[in-house]
């Protein structure tokens, strides 16, 4: 990492100024120098509701997205990162494409048709969206989706039974094909939010007239106010999670999940600069 990093200030730059030019939305970087050189390769995509409610957390995260891929630091891996930011059937800040749109565009047919659709943007995005297994041998490749949000996974507002069989299609979706699915529930949600959208990524028993057995997908669940530090925080922990394997499907310990998992990977980032 001595060279690494003086190239990777040069470099990352630059690769996120071609990114961005071809794709606002497309942000590439993390902490290898180069595809080539890293040993894991992540496309990840963060999938939002735009509606009013979530002005602040699309603000908090645009204002970090670039730079936290731009100067990642996991502690286990040296990887690659594409991260794509999607509004669900609107756009808004750093979130300038649609998941509806983008299903339309490569010729399937979404299930997504409301701005509050978490739930079916997460399943139309693991059928449609362009995976792109480009590792060679010796990398690891992974997929992720983050889905953000704090109504029901079905039209929003509070959840109900149409809200637990959207995120269940989801989760299985997900779990189906390997996609490490994180949710992200800002501040102040919907009674039954948090449940739903932490059953949907992590496991569990949950519904009102039909109960799902959900999977864990190997992805987490997050929740709270969004601030420029945490929103920093919570970024960086999400890409290097899954970009070093996920929770290999024993889920992470929540609400301060993701919290604790920072602490660890700052310290474990530290260690890692100090020897190299």
């Amino acid at each position: 990492m001595k060279k690494q990093s003086i190239l990777k200030g040069l470099l990352a730059p630059a690769l996120l100024g071609l990114a961005c030019n071809a794709n606002a939305s497309l942000l590439i970087g993390g902490d290898a120098v180069n595809q080539a050189s890293a040993t894991s390769i992540l496309d990840i995509v963060f999938a939002i509701d735009t509606s009013g409610s979530m002005s602040d957390d699309i603000a908090a995260i645009g204002a970090k997205a670039q730079s936290v891929i731009t100067d990642l630091s996991c502690p286990t891996t040296d990887c690659y990162v594409r991260a794509r930011f999607m509004g669900i059937t609107t756009t808004s800040g750093i979130f300038d494409e649609t998941v509806r749109n983008y299903v339309l565009g490569v010729g399937g047919t979404p299930v997504t048709n409301h701005q509050e659709d978490n739930g079916p943007a997460v399943t139309d995005l693991v059928n449609h969206y362009a995976w792109n297994n480009d590792a060679v041998a010796g990398q690891s490749y992974y997929r992720a989706i983050v889905t953000i949000g704090d109504e029901g996974t079905e039209n929003g507002q509070s959840v109900d039974q149409a809200d637990w069989n959207a995120a269940y299609v989801a989760n299985q979706a997900a779990k189906n094909a390997g996609i490490f699915l994180f949710s992200w529930v800002a501040d102040d949600p919907y009674p039954g939010v948090p449940d739903l959208f932490n059953k949907m990524a992590t496991g569990g028993s949950g519904g009102i007239s039909t109960v799902y057995n959900f999977s864990d997908t190997g992805g987490a669940y997050i929740s709270g106010p969004l601030t420029d530090v945490t929103v920093e925080q919570q970024l960086q922990d999400i890409i290097c999670l899954a970009s070093s394997g996920g929770t290999g499907g024993t889920g992470v310990p929540e609400p301060a999940s993701m919290a604790l998992l920072g602490l660890g990977f700052a310290g474990m980032a530290a260690l890692r600069r100090r020897k190299a």
